[in-house]
């Protein structure tokens, strides 16, 4: 199963998500050689947190890149699904907007994606082990085999499905986190001003208020900036 290893360490990646949890009960037998990085953004839902801190107990070798978002999003912006020019630093630049707004692409691959990269670079890594499925996006960034930027690839999981992952799970034992019950998917940041499809404020609400009055406040900030210009959209398309 495990393939021909280059030269360098092995990483697999870690979220606490259900798909790198589940890559790590399917990878066992090889934990050995393993080393797991996994990114806290400081923003961590307490239950995903439970999930990490409990593989980080139990494998050989376990790295945690901390970064802390709050202090991203004070000096370059929150992340919005939607950009308003306004918000951008040309238009701040000439009193359009009040505050910068940034796509939630640019902030995960600052706080989550160039951290590890980073880290994995500097440790000499050689092969990456993911949990991406070919079920979660239109097109992957990157399949099996070279990557171009140093290390091979391997995404053992790249043709299950959410049920198959689910059901594997359920089948080892392994502990599934209440926030799939609701269809958040996102675990690293729970207040996250980004990613709106998840249905996210229902579920904070339910279970931790206080977080919910977080993103709830972050969630007003940017709609605070979007709704002028959506107003103006509003008009040009019902004219």
């Amino acid at each position: 199963m495990f393939p021909p290893a280059p030269a360098g360490n092995i990483a697999l990646q870690f979220s606490g998500g259900k798909d790198s949890l589940a890559l790590a009960y399917l990878l066992r037998p090889y934990w050995d050689r393993l080393t797991f990085y996994h990114v806290d953004t400081g923003d961590l839902l307490p239950e995903v947190r439970e999930i990490v801190d409990g593989v980080e107990a139990v494998v050989p070798a376990f790295v945690r890149i901390e970064t802390l978002a709050a202090d991203w999003h004070t000096r370059f912006g929150l992340p919005s699904d939607l950009v308003p020019t306004t918000c951008t630093p040309a238009g701040l630049a000439i009193g359009a907007g009040s505050r910068r707004i940034v796509d939630r692409f640019d902030c995960c691959a600052s706080n989550i994606m160039a951290p590890m990269h980073a880290r994995m670079a500097a440790d000499g890594v050689g092969l990456v082990i993911r949990g991406t499925k070919r079920a979660d996006l239109p097109r992957l960034p990157a399949e099996n085999g070279p990557t171009g930027m140093g290390y091979d690839l391997w995404l053992p999981l790249l043709e299950w499905s959410d049920a198959d992952v689910f059901a594997y799970l359920r089948e080892v034992g392994a502990p599934i986190c209440r926030v799939y019950e609701n269809g958040v998917q996102s675990p690293e940041c729970a207040t996250c001003p980004a990613w709106w499809s998840e249905g996210r404020a229902a579920y904070l609400a339910k279970h931790h208020p206080d977080l919910n009055a977080a993103y709830r406040s972050k969630l007003g900030l940017v709609a605070a900036e979007i709704a002028p210009l959506w107003a103006h959209l509003q008009r040009e398309v019902s004219a």
